[in-house]
């Protein structure tokens, strides 16, 4: 596959699966990395409302069994969370972004500490705003946006730009579906924390990344080298193929089962 130096229209990955079969059947070894919300589970307007099918468990915990398989859920959830929501055994878990790892988070305190006094002012200053809210995640935060008008957008928008404006070079605002993600800069991205976790496999292996979101690019491009899918509508990315929804990804990882196993 071509290294992709820029964003380009994907193309759907069933369409091209005599491709990505032949990689699989020349592999040792596949690092397989999955997002959770809109990937294997459907997005849901609160993130505590997002749910995995049973049946999606149950693959991954026959994929997690698979000793050419490593199975990496990475998310922008704590880790905690993420682990008690996908519940599979032999998983690698990786929340914040990569930032916490099964080998123990790194230390949040500086970071909460950090971001405490902005969260707790947009929490009162975006508190009128309609469909508009902030959720915790401890050394950062979000501001959801789901279902607000574009104008209630826009203000939210100036607002937390006014808000973190002192906090410019120690966090920054990383832009999701229908959410703000402010975070601290120390956390570098799924892209830093996949290649650094790809770096301690044994060679040679082949990286599957599939995700849904902008927070997904940065590891799309890391990994140019490997099978890279973005899940959601075609929209220019820098992943090579595209699956349309969380349906399709678990009919993916059914056939990666059977070339694998």
């Amino acid at each position: 596959m071509p290294r992709l130096a820029s964003h380009h229209k994907s193309q759907h990955l069933f369409e091209h699966w005599s491709e990505v079969q032949q990689r699989l059947a020349a592999a040792r070894h596949v690092a397989l990395f999955l997002d959770f919300d809109g990937t294997l589970a459907h997005l849901r307007s609160r993130p505590a409302d997002a749910r995995l099918g049973e049946s999606t468990r149950a693959l991954l915990r026959r994929l997690a069994r698979l000793p050419s398989i490593t199975l990496c859920i990475i998310s922008g959830r704590r880790r905690a969370d993420l682990q008690k929501r996908v519940n599979v055994r032999r998983a690698i878990y990786l929340g914040l972004h990569g930032w916490e790892r099964d080998t123990g988070a790194r230390s949040a305190i500086a970071a909460r500490e950090l971001l405490a006094p902005a969260r707790r002012l947009l929490n009162k200053r975006l508190s009128d705003l309609p469909h508009i809210w902030v959720g915790d995640k401890g050394p950062c935060f979000e501001v959801h946006y789901n279902g607000a008008t574009g104008a209630t957008i826009r203000n939210a928008r100036a607002i937390i730009r006014d808000v973190l404006r002192p906090l410019k070079k120690e966090a920054r605002v990383l832009h999701g579906r229908k959410v703000w993600e402010v975070l601290p800069r120390e956390i570098e991205g799924k892209g830093t924390a996949v290649r650094a976790l790809l770096a301690e496999f044994p060679r040679p292996v082949l990286p599957i990344y599939i995700g849904d979101d902008t927070s997904d690019e940065s590891a799309f491009q890391a990994l140019h080298d490997g099978i890279t899918v973005r899940v959601g509508r075609p929209r220019r990315t820098r992943a090579h193929f595209e699956l349309r929804n969380p349906e399709e990804v678990s009919s993916f990882l059914q056939r990666v089962e059977a070339e694998v196993e």
